[in-house]
């Protein structure tokens, strides 16, 4: 492009639209990365957040179902069975919950992965939890059967004791001889020691249910054996029918007795296996539960990591395009000043030193008053041009800034976007925050039961005091305070745990929600930055509004110059023709005024060259069909006065 020949609309039109297109640009870009950035956070807060949430319920779930079955296969207690179905519920609708979100989000393909392998440990443990309750069902009455046996064992000795001792009082009333009384003494003698190894064989029962140790009832099993070779010692003592009657209860007892800890054995075996069987599963499921939880607090710092180096890559892109914006704009404004200022002033110059020349040589004129008339009717044809001109540049001004205006509506709606994106990360640290507030209130609840587990093992140690105190009756209520303590310390242990893992998710949570507070700090910044963009924008649209009423006041001002000249071109129709000598200057500033005519966008027909200026006829003012050249004359100073 020939920048000479470039009029000052087009460089005008030319520096405004670079303008725009770079403003728009940048525009472009703070919303299609405010955009990225909402669509994060808003995939955050519908469907990572949501996941931990139901993932942390899971858990929570998963914790106390596998508390209440374990202390209802330990106690058979009712209150803990229901607790354990409350508990199950639980989990079962914290996966139903799971598959729903799955549903909306397909996209969470772990979340997917873990439903599928929850739903199978969870189906396996259900069917443990239903073998131990069968099997503590199936404890409970084998229990019922060994009191009814020990009670008719007891009963049965202790009648047979009583009439043995009964008929030795008889027999030393009597006065009867003394193998008679030894052989009585002997009988006696012999039935407490099946009392006694029945109750050894009651002791190891109930130790061995206490410790849950299967040896211990092993070891007491030959007891039976002994209590069958003094049963037969008896009845080789025992003469009357009675004896031998309460002689064969015993034997029954002793036996349904046996049968009931041989039951009691396999019920320990198939509990012990059923037990293997629901520790495998629960540890299976929570392995899902916690690979769920990881998963979702790496999607979240995944995402959150993304959005703040998408955001500070933004951020960066942004000030570098906003410098090059202005660097290209006052580059470009300053060339086009520079061009427009060189060629007018070349040409005031120019037209200064003919003006000058013509100025001195009209002087000697004294009759140039008719050609003056001529010049000042042609001068009028070009104002009247030189107003056309103008009027279109006033109407490119305001398209400029009707563009400008649109600028700013982008930038407006680049403004709205990046306050909708901060809106939707601060719900995201809402989220964050309740999950780590989750966290915190599950620490003191594990604390609490370490509490309580702590009281336990106070009361089992007093206990164990007291059983001691009562010596050996109390041997089998301080086998039972042993297993309750060994239970309140496994008890810490697994809280103490299990709030470590708490406090290790407690402590990711807290990273989650600096996180989420650093994304907010740099989408602030970014808001605060389209604001900024915004302001210039409308800046802009302001001088361009300013700039079209000030050119509509300069096509006034020609208007009320162009009546002025026609008025004085009718005054000077009465003074004489130019002389000869201003030909050679004239053809100067014709050639001046062409160029200032092509820089404003004016066309001028160039008249052929003479050496003497004609006298015209005398002739009433009119305006030219066609442009003449302009003359007049001005100084330097005016020309400046116009550019600037």
């Amino acid at each position: 492009m020939n920048t000479a020949t470039t009029t000052v609309s087009r460089r005008i039109n030319l520096g405004f639209s670079l303008l725009i297109v770079l403003c728009a640009t940048l525009g472009l870009f703070a919303i299609f990365n405010m955009r990225t950035a909402a669509t994060g956070a808003n995939f955050l807060a519908e469907a990572v957040a949501p996941q931990a949430s139901i993932a942390d319920r899971l858990n929570d779930a998963s914790a106390k179902t596998q508390l209440a079955v374990r202390t209802f296969g330990l106690t058979g207690d009712a209150a803990q069975l229901e607790l354990a179905n409350k508990a199950l519920a639980e989990v079962t609708q914290a996966l139903d919950d799971a598959r729903k979100l799955s549903a909306e989000h397909p996209e969470l393909t772990a979340l997917r992965e873990g439903i599928k392998s929850a739903d199978e440990d969870l189906k396996t443990y259900r069917d443990a939890f239903n073998a131990t309750r069968e099997n503590v069902v199936e404890l409970t009455q084998t229990r019922a059967q060994l009191d009814a046996a020990a009670a008719v064992f007891v009963s049965q000795i202790n009648a047979y004791i009583d009439d043995s001792d009964k008929l030795l009082a008889e027999e030393i009333a009597a006065g009867v001889a003394g193998p008679k009384l030894e052989e009585q003494r002997l009988t006696s003698e012999v039935a407490n020691k099946i009392i006694d190894a029945g109750n050894a064989i009651r002791v190891a029962n109930f130790k061995a249910q206490a410790l849950r140790d299967p040896a211990i009832i092993e070891k007491a099993l030959p007891l039976f054996d002994t209590i069958e070779t003094h049963r037969q010692k008896l009845l080789k003592l025992s003469p009357t029918a009675e004896d031998l009657r309460q002689l064969e209860n015993v034997k029954q007892a002793a036996a349904n007795y046996r049968t009931g800890l041989n039951a009691i054995l396999r019920n320990h075996t198939q509990n012990k296996e059923i037990t293997a069987t629901r520790v495998k599963a629960a540890d299976e499921f929570d392995t899902a539960v916690n690979t769920l939880m990881t998963r979702s607090l790496e999607r979240t710092l995944q995402f959150s990591r993304t959005s703040a180096d998408g955001l500070t890559s933004a951020t960066f892109k942004l000030f570098v395009g906003l410098g090059l914006t202005a660097m290209i704009s006052i580059s470009c404004g300053i060339l086009i000043v520079r061009s427009i200022n060189r060629a007018l002033t070349t040409t005031s110059q120019t037209l200064s030193q003919g003006s000058m020349q013509v100025a001195a040589a009209s002087g000697q004129v004294s009759a140039a008053s008719q050609s003056l008339a001529e010049g000042s009717s042609e001068q009028a044809a070009s104002l009247e041009e030189v107003s056309s001109s103008l009027e279109e540049l006033s109407s490119t001004t305001k398209h400029n800034a009707e563009s400008a205006g649109s600028a700013k509506v982008s930038a407006d709606e680049a403004r709205t976007a990046a306050e909708r994106g901060a809106a939707e990360m601060e719900k995201m640290r809402a989220a964050m925050g309740a999950i780590q507030q989750s966290s915190t209130d599950i620490a003191k609840i594990l604390k609490t039961i370490d509490e309580i587990a702590f009281q336990t093992n106070i009361l089992a140690l007093n206990a164990a005091v007291e059983a001691a105190r009562a010596g050996e009756a109390g041997a089998g209520f301080a086998v039972v305070a042993d297993e309750v303590r060994s239970l309140a310390q496994r008890c810490a242990v697994a809280a103490k745990e299990t709030a470590d893992k708490i406090s290790e998710a407690t402590s990711r949570s807290e990273q989650g929600v600096e996180l989420s507070g650093q994304v907010a700090a740099c989408l602030a910044q970014i808001l605060e930055k389209a604001r900024q963009v915004d302001s210039l924008v409308a800046q802009v649209s302001t001088a361009s509004s300013e700039q079209s009423r000030g050119i509509e006041q300069i096509n006034l001002a020609i208007s009320q110059l162009d009546k002025v000249t026609q008025s004085n071109a009718a005054n000077a129709e009465e003074t004489a023709s130019a002389a000869e000598e201003l030909n050679a200057q004239s053809q100067e500033l014709r050639a001046a005024s062409t160029d200032l005519a092509a820089l404003v966008g004016l066309r001028i027909e160039t008249a052929p060259e003479s050496h003497a200026a004609p006298k015209p006829p005398h002739r009433p003012l009119t305006r030219s069909s066609a442009p003449k050249p302009i003359i007049s004359k001005h100084t330097p100073a005016d020309d400046l006065a116009f550019v600037n």
